[in-house]
Formats: C-alpha cells, structure tokens, sequence
C-alpha cells in the first residue's frame, strides 16, 4: 500500500471515529434533555439516560461528567495539550491570544435555543450552567498563569469570559443556528473585548 493511500485511509478512519462520537454524544444530549425536561433534574438517574440513549453509564462519563451537563449539551471544561501549546506558545497580546485559547477550549452546545428553553423551564439547571462557566475559568486561568502572574491572568481572564457570554446572547438573538467555527469565534470575541475597551475609555 502506498503512503498516499495509507494516510487516506487513515484520515477516513478518523473521520467515520469523529462522526460516531459525535452521534453517541448526541444521543446522551438527547435523552438527557428530553427526560430532565419532563422529570426535573432530580427525577432522572444517569443510569435511565444511559438506557434510553443505548450506551453504558461508562460510554455516559466519557462525554458529560454530570447529568445536568449532559441535558445542557455542555461538555466536562478542560484546555487541551494542543490549545494549551497553542497559547503558551504564542507571542501576541494576552487577551487577545486568551481569546483564541477561549474558543478552543469552550464547546458551546449547537442548539442554545434548546439549552435556553430547558433552563426557562426548569430553573434548577442553573448551578449546572454557572458551575461550568466557572470550572471553564479555573482551567482557562491556570493555563493563562504560565504566561504572566496570577492576578493579571485573573483580570485578562474575566475580561474575556464576559466577552465570551456576550458573544453567545448575540449569537442567540442574530439565530438559533450552530455556534461559529474556532477562528470566527475567536474574531467575534476579540471584537467584544474591544468594545469594551473602547467603553470602558469613554
């Protein structure tokens, strides 16, 4: 077999694991939206989400760390090696490059209307929704603290995770569609945290 053909084969490989978890992590998504919707958050055990997803409680922690998470669509925060070297190694502003590591780490769930309406209507999924944000910080600012001290990271950290909740209830009012891409992302963010230096010199 030629290399050409090998990596090919590889690379198709990769792509027919990616759309499997991608479904599996839908289905959990599913199931776990549709019964705390109905039951409430203390009326449904992992284990009933597993059964109605068709997965094992172990498949169930491998995508969401809680069931709360799962029914939200918001995956365990955590900086990948790669989003973490990507920014260690970058030499540009600090908010700026915290604004791509930001976008790399945060999978915002692709139905946030969905995710809108669960928590309307039941409203004890809201320490779930703040516990993430706030776990999705202490990862983010730990990775910012290898670039400078601590109470700078803080600053620059919460600058650009307010930025990044704004973004998001933009995106919901402009549609209901999937969020952008890592880079756009990453733009649209960058285009807050300037607004808001321009405002916050006015």
């Amino acid at each position: 077999m030629s290399t050409s053909t090998s990596t090919s084969t590889d690379s198709e490989s990769c792509g027919l694991r990616e759309r499997k978890k991608q479904r599996t992590r839908q289905a959990i998504h599913e199931s776990a939206m549709r019964l705390v919707t109905e039951r409430g958050l203390a009326g449904v055990t992992v284990e009933e989400i597993c059964d109605d997803a068709g997965v094992s409680p172990r498949t169930f922690f491998n995508y969401f760390p809680t069931k709360g998470n799962a029914a939200l669509g918001l995956a365990a925060a955590a900086v990948s090696d790669q989003a973490r070297a990507a920014f260690t190694d970058a030499e540009g502003p600090l908010v700026a490059d915290l604004c791509a590591l930001v976008a790399r780490t945060l999978e915002l769930p692709t139905d946030r209307g969905s995710m809108k309406a669960l928590v309307q209507a039941r409203p004890e999924m809201v320490p779930t929704m703040l516990q993430w944000m706030a776990d999705a910080r202490v990862a983010v600012h730990r990775v910012a603290c290898e670039r400078t001290d601590a109470a700078t990271a803080s600053t620059a950290v919460t600058l650009v995770m307010a930025a990044v909740i704004e973004t998001a209830h933009r995106a919901d009012a402009d549609a209901a569609d999937a969020p952008d891409a890592s880079d756009a992302f990453t733009s649209r963010v960058r285009a807050v945290v300037r607004e808001m230096g321009v405002l916050a010199a006015s």
